[in-house]
């Protein structure tokens, strides 16, 4: 059963602690797509206090810890590029660097030209993690590369995120799976080798302080409802902790009505990898750039979304974005932008939760929502939306919204780099890093 491998990811947890070292640091990038309606998007602050706007109304009880940046713009594009639009934005939106088209006869097939931010950061950061990083994708169409890689480990070097929470679950908690594995190889076997961990875990208390111990009890918990959810598609709450697993049917990871369970559970790995030490550097990323989701979960009015012609690629939600001058259009993409802020929300509440050094997971952690676009009716770079939700150990200035009219987004990707604790000058293309971190974001 290879418990020792088993064991292993909680390793670091336990050596951490009985160190009593500070907790670590931690960024996350939450990726939606199509731009944003600016006017339901940007919030105020009155009295010096933080109003939401409506498509940011579900982070209302977390609002105080929340930055949100506007004015930065993909300068990069907008003075170097001959191209724009979903491709051009997902290649620089976390790498700072201008993209090129690896092939004339296919113009979309463009890739990125350096490093992502969370491949560079990982360097650090995952230097003593099981993981470096992982990447959570739900339902990216991986076809086109320059659509669906966020990630890059270098020039021309996507990285696709995995759509299949099994094989994500399989990574962090077991031997990485041989290339064409299935995605669930065997449940029982998956509920033996917890069974087993959970026991021996329950020996190694004794050696931890008391407030540890809640601690660890909070992770196993965790991972016995995870995998309840994994084993019948239902979500996790605390009726099922703690139960043995059904062994019911899975999520079909491609089935588009089953993407709020998709991303509930690839929310849920990713905060369990942060919470166990598994790894610091993740990125969850809902479709490609330009995704066509149908939002049917939000009511019929969504089941016939319009479709561009045959020539054009846009389906559902891309459809939507391309008709956004339309109100009933317009009033959809309200819609589809705050489900995706209760999707934020829910993975902050979830870090919130989980104690740690007289705070919480979240606390010491960044968690970064980013779009490809500003807005997605001119498939335009200018005033891209920013969110990041915790501080990164006091590092920002939560509580707040700051604008920067035109500066170009390289400033928050260097601001971040130093939010980590890692020093320089220059991330991504250094003519846009001349200006040096943003100022007023942090403490």
């Amino acid at each position: 059963m290879g418990l020792g491998a088993s064991l292993l990811p909680f390793v670091p947890v336990l050596d951490a602690h009985a160190a009593s070292s500070p907790p670590p640091k931690r960024v996350v990038f939450f990726f939606s797509s199509n731009g944003t309606i600016h006017e339901s998007w940007l919030p105020k602050m009155a009295a010096g206090k933080l109003e939401l706007s409506p498509i940011l109304s579900p982070l209302e009880s977390l609002k105080a810890k929340v930055l949100v940046i506007d004015g930065l713009s993909h300068k990069v594009i907008l003075e170097k590029s001959n191209r724009s639009g979903h491709s051009a934005g997902m290649n620089t939106a976390l790498t700072g660097r201008n993209n090129r088209i690896v092939d004339p006869s296919h113009p979309l097939q463009s890739m990125a030209t350096g490093i992502s931010l969370d491949q560079y950061l990982a360097d650090s950061l995952g230097a003593s993690t099981k993981l470096r990083s992982i990447q959570c994708g739900v339902q990216v169409e991986p076809y086109v590369t320059a659509l669906a890689a966020l990630s890059y480990r270098g020039a021309r070097q996507p990285i696709l995120p995995e759509n299949s929470p099994y094989r994500v679950f399989d990574r962090l908690f077991r031997e990485v799976p041989e290339p064409g594995a299935p995605d669930r190889e065997s449940l029982a076997d998956r509920q033996r080798v917890l069974e087993a961990v959970s026991k021996q875990l329950e020996a190694l208390k004794g050696r931890l302080p008391a407030s540890d111990r809640i601690k660890m009890d909070a992770h196993l918990e965790a991972v016995r409802a995870l995998d309840h959810s994994l084993t019948t598609g239902a979500g996790v709450t605390s009726e099922h902790a703690c139960r043995r697993p059904d062994l019911g049917p899975p999520l079909d990871v491609w089935k588009n009505d089953d993407i709020p369970a998709i991303a509930r559970l690839q929310m849920d790995l990713v905060a369990m990898a942060l919470a166990c030490d598994l790894t610091r550097v993740a990125t969850i990323q809902f479709g490609n750039a330009g995704a066509s989701h149908r939002f049917t979960w939000l009511g019929r009015e969504f089941v016939t979304d319009p479709a561009l012609p045959a020539t054009c690629q846009a389906r559902g939600f891309h459809a939507l974005a391309h008709r956004e001058a339309d109100p009933v259009s317009r009033a959809k993409l309200v819609a589809i932008n705050t489900w995706y802020a209760r999707q934020f929300a829910y993975l902050l509440e979830k870090l919130a939760s989980i104690p740690e050094a007289g705070g919480s997971v979240l606390d010491h952690t960044a968690v970064v929502w980013l779009n490809e676009l500003g807005e997605g009716g001119t498939h335009g770079h200018q005033r891209t939306p920013w969110v990041i939700g915790g501080s990164a150990g006091g590092f920002f200035k939560t509580g707040q919204v700051v604008s920067f009219p035109g500066e170009p987004h390289n400033r928050l990707l260097l601001t971040l780099c130093h939010a980590m604790g890692v020093a320089t000058d220059v991330f991504g293309d250094p003519d846009y890093c001349r200006a040096g971190p943003l100022g007023g974001v942090t403490r």
